[in-house]
């Protein structure tokens, strides 16, 4: 009896094939979101309950206000996301805010771990790598506070994992979604360009798949994608007016009004050593002792992937390290972020490499329950032992690291080399007491690390709006002609941040609360003519 065609194709070995390639993405889709959920346990258990220093609290207003601008500073589509989020009805609005960031990096963590089974690596090697970059240290810190980068690095994670598949698949769909993912990403951060040459790369390196009509679906995703963020950058136009070459300098380079583009591709030979070793400790704090099997990873990746994939992760890592490597701001640290993505993919690489070792020497009983144990309590517990004796260690020698500012408060020592920041409130104590410390229509000048949550509770929850906030202290001339008439305070006493010297000869410098008054020196009573004759 003859049988239906649908059961004898059903039969025929490219049927199996598809039939278990679409298990297998089933299998890898649901431990993806099993990965994602557990790191947004995770950084949820771990997360900032309120406003934060410095930049976290200059995002959470953005985001409170839905404040759009297409600066380099403002991402656009960061903003959106967050805006979001501070529609739940959880914590105060800036805790709200904080969550976005942790959305985002658990969307990270499951993309991660679908790039790593996209070169091939076992789901053991991907789900190892992926937890050892969750509690990674830059990472983590960032998962956990109001700051733009988990959501730079899950469109990242999406652009390479839609590129990989339109790699091995060919398939138009994933062309698509590449350049679709990428205008989403640059609308995030612009750190997105720096991919730019890997993507380049592999469409030269599969160019025999690449028509017209190919062509033109990628270019029109990629328009697509950011046309919201073009909408921005007309209305940021039609608001400066200036020259077209003025608003590309805002898009591309401009912070906070600040132009960084003269710290961008600073190369050095006088601090080169400093800065590889800066790289080196950097990476180091991230990977522990997984930053071997990275090393192991990438040797193995050279020697056994096919060269356009070696290549092209390669490139990944080698743009964003070159371009942090060369960038003369006070946390650069934060910009080596996206080269720790291909980092975690020769990871999982390195563990698959080693055990292919071990069973070439005969040592390997599989990936038995004891090694797979072994193995990732020494890529995350090690880490997190080492990020939490470091401020202790820090405090002891009495040392900070010469391009982190030290923040106020009980808890100064952790906030920057401990990620956690759970029941952390240093920001909010600090903000209220200065604010309310303050004489009635004060002039109060602080650095923006300082400033920034000051205005966030001034702006959102009304707190001594009568106090004018101002960033100092490059222009203390003018800050100081600005409050004639007026009380004046310093937030800190710092000398390496306020010019206390230029102060004094002019001032008193007086612990007022948290703050410190500027009260003028009385001028000395001249002598009358003829006195003492």
């Amino acid at each position: 009896m003859l049988q239906p065609a649908s059961s004898t194709l059903s039969r025929s070995p490219a049927a199996w094939l598809d039939r278990r390639l679409a298990q297998a993405a089933a299998v890898d889709h649901a431990v993806a979101a099993a990965v994602g959920g557990a790191g947004l346990l995770l950084y949820i258990l771990t997360l900032a309950p309120t406003v934060i220093w410095g930049d976290d609290a200059t995002l959470q207003l953005a985001a409170v206000q839905g404040r759009l601008q297409a600066s380099a500073g403002s991402h656009p589509a960061w903003v959106l996301l967050a805006h979001l989020f501070t529609k739940l009805p959880v914590g105060d609005l800036a805790y709200r805010v904080n969550l976005a960031s942790a959305f985002a990096a658990a969307l990270t963590l499951a993309l991660l771990y679908l790039v790593c089974r996209s070169v091939d690596a076992s789901r053991f090697a991907s789900l190892a790598a992926t937890a050892a970059f969750a509690v990674s240290h830059t990472f983590w810190a960032h998962a956990v506070r109001a700051e733009v980068y988990t959501l730079t690095l899950a469109t990242l994670a999406l652009v390479i994992w839609a590129a990989l598949q339109w790699r091995r698949r060919g398939q138009r769909r994933f062309l698509v979604l590449t350049a679709a993912s990428w205008g989403l990403a640059f609308s995030t951060h612009v750190l997105a360009l720096l991919c730019l040459p890997a993507l380049g790369w592999l469409l030269l390196a599969r160019r025999e798949r690449l028509r017209g009509r190919d062509w033109a679906l990628l270019i029109g995703s990629a328009l697509l994608a950011l046309a919201p963020y073009g909408l921005v950058l007309w209305a940021d136009q039609r608001r400066m007016g200036g020259s077209l070459l003025a608003l590309a300098r805002w898009a591309l380079f401009t912070f906070d009004g600040y132009d960084f583009s003269g710290q961008m591709a600073a190369f050095s030979r006088a601090t080169f050593f400093a800065d590889a070793a800066q790289w080196a400790g950097f990476l180091g704090y991230q990977f522990g002792p997984g930053l071997l099997l990275a090393g192991l990873g990438l040797a193995y990746a050279w020697r056994r992937w096919p060269r356009d994939l070696a290549i092209f992760v390669g490139l990944l890592y080698a743009l964003p390290a070159l371009f942090a490597f060369s960038y003369r701001v006070g946390d650069r640290y934060v910009f080596y972020l996206p080269s720790y993505l291909p980092v975690a993919v020769w990871l999982a690489a390195g563990i698959d490499g080693w055990q292919q070792r071990r069973a070439r020497a005969g040592q390997a009983s599989g990936y038995g329950y004891g090694w797979r144990l072994a193995l990732l309590a020494l890529l995350t517990l090690a880490p997190v032992g080492v990020y939490r004796l470091a401020p202790e260690l820090v405090s002891r020698l009495d040392t900070q690291r010469q391009d982190v500012r030290y923040v106020p408060g009980p808890n100064s020592r952790y906030f920057v080399l401990w990620p956690p920041k759970t029941n952390y409130y240093d920001a909010r104590a600090f903000a209220e007491s200065a604010l309310n410390d303050a004489p009635p229509d004060a002039l109060l000048l602080a650095d923006p690390m300082l400033a920034s949550p000051m205005l966030f509770l001034q702006q959102v929850e009304r707190v001594r709006p009568d106090v004018r906030v101002r960033f100092c202290c490059w222009d203390i001339e003018q800050a100081l002609a600005a409050g004639a008439g007026r009380p004046i305070a310093l937030a800190d006493n710092a000398a390496s941040v306020y010019p206390i010297d230029r102060l004094q000869q002019e001032y008193d410098i007086a612990p007022h609360g948290v703050i410190y008054l500027l009260t003028p020196v009385q001028q000395q009573a001249l002598p009358r003519p003829g006195a003492g004759k």
